[in-house]
């Protein structure tokens, strides 16, 4: 009889604080088990920019995921934020990137629907190498 081996767990996001901000419930709980399986540490989720920046108080971020719609706002002026810090992110909506603000068209951007593990797979590729 053979014993199967287990394969290793792929955890690109080791150690990682990851902030989600996203506003409909059920994604931002499939993003934060996505990023927990992945080994990363998830701040949030929070559904709008003030509870973005409170959640920033509070963490040092290594990455984020926005929703760039929530509700009544757009995650644009935290992107801003987020792109002087020197934090990486990754845009994960449904907003036509005609819509995108031209400091930002460049930033990997995934329509929903979309695979949440292409989405760590692209944050992780943003990260810096764990030293």
């Amino acid at each position: 009889m053979s014993k199967s081996v287990p394969t290793p767990t792929k955890t690109p996001l080791k150690g990682r604080k990851i902030l989600i901000v996203e506003d409909e419930a059920t994604i931002a709980l499939n993003l934060a088990k996505t990023i927990e399986r992945a080994g990363g540490i998830v701040i949030g989720p929070v559904a709008s920019v003030a509870a973005a920046h409170a959640a920033m108080a509070d963490h040092r971020l290594d990455g984020a995921l926005l929703d760039i719609r929530l509700r009544s706002e757009t995650s644009f002026p935290l992107a801003d934020v987020l792109a002087a810090l020197g934090v990486p992110f990754v845009f994960v909506s449904g907003l036509s990137s005609a819509l995108m603000p031209y400091t930002h068209r460049d930033r990997p951007r995934f329509d929903k629907p979309y695979k949440a593990d292409d989405v760590i797979t692209a944050l992780a590729s943003l990260l810096p190498k764990a030293s």
